[in-house]
């Protein structure tokens, strides 16, 4: 994916720019920021819109798993996603 002329070629490149996002007072960069991610996805794996939403939302919520629960709070709420299998 590239974002902003940068090339985040791992998820953890990817979370890394979607929590500093979020962490925003202003939300608008974040929600532009997942559409063009969901973008990316349907495009890699020629999938449905509303599938490359439940991948995304899957991504950033698991790998928010690994983090405190302030960063939980802040992409679960940010992005409107869950922990894939511990839900949120």
């Amino acid at each position: 994916m590239i974002y902003r002329g940068k090339e985040l070629s791992t998820i953890g490149e990817v979370f890394d720019i979607a929590l500093w996002l979020a962490r925003k007072e202003d939300k608008s960069e974040a929600k532009d920021f997942f559409r063009e991610y969901v973008n990316h996805i349907s495009e890699k794996n020629h999938c449905s819109w509303d599938r490359s939403v439940e991948i995304a939302k899957s991504n950033l919520g698991y790998f928010a798993g690994y983090y405190s629960k302030e960063v939980w709070d802040i992409i679960y709420k940010t992005y409107q996603c869950s922990h894939p299998v511990f839900g949120g």
